[in-house]
Formats: C-alpha cells, sequence, structure tokens
C-alpha cells in the first residue's frame, strides 16, 4: 500500500524556497538582526544556526531503529557504503567543488 505524502512534505522545497527568501528580506529590512545574531558565537560557531542545524536533524535522529545497529554485522553493505561515500568520495568532492567556485 502506497503512502501519501503529507501537505508539508509535499511542498518541502516550496517551504524551503519561502524560507531563504523571509531570511534575505528580513537581513535587508531590519539589517540589525543579523548583525545581533551574529554577535551570538562560541568557539567560531554561530549558536543560532548550530541551535537551527540541531532541531532539523532531530526528528530525523528519532526515527533511527537502534534493533538494526546489533544487525550490522551480519549484513555490512551499508554501513561499508556509508563510510566509502562519507570519508573517501565527498572530502574529495567538496574540495574540488569549494577549489572550483573559490579559486578560479
Amino acid at each position: 500500500m502506497k503512502k501519501k505524502m503529507k501537505f508539508f512534505e509535499k511542498y518541502l522545497s516550496v517551504w524551503v524556497a519561502l524560507c531563504i527568501l523571509g531570511g534575505v528580506l528580513l537581513g535587508k529590512i531590519l539589517p540589525q538582526v543579523p548583525k545581533t545574531l551574529s554577535k551570538w558565537e562560541y568557539a567560531n560557531v554561530s549558536i543560532p544556526i548550530a541551535v537551527f542545524i540541531w532541531l532539523m536533524i532531530y526528528p530525523m535522529m528519532l526515527k533511527i531503529d537502534s534493533s538494526s545497529i546489533k544487525n550490522v554485522g551480519r549484513n555490512p553493505k551499508g554501513l561499508i557504503i556509508t563510510l566509502v561515500v562519507n570519508w573517501l568520495i565527498k572530502p574529495f568532492t567538496m574540495y574540488f567543488i569549494a577549489y572550483f567556485f573559490l579559486e578560479i
């Protein structure tokens, strides 16, 4: 049986675009807001950004199936793919993308 996407999930790209537009407009209309938020940092990490990233990731963390972790030894394919992509492929692609956009 196919699950239907909920309204929020269906238009997630629209919500993201609206939030980006809202953030840009807020920064243009009220420039003191980004200036104030940029002062809230610890060890060169923006506290507001850290909080919002945590709020974005937390719901996904709740959906992790803890019981499947004990079975990873029996079927390590997913773990191996994740390790290869995250540690061997992504760092180099991110470097080349950054080099392309920042060094040209």
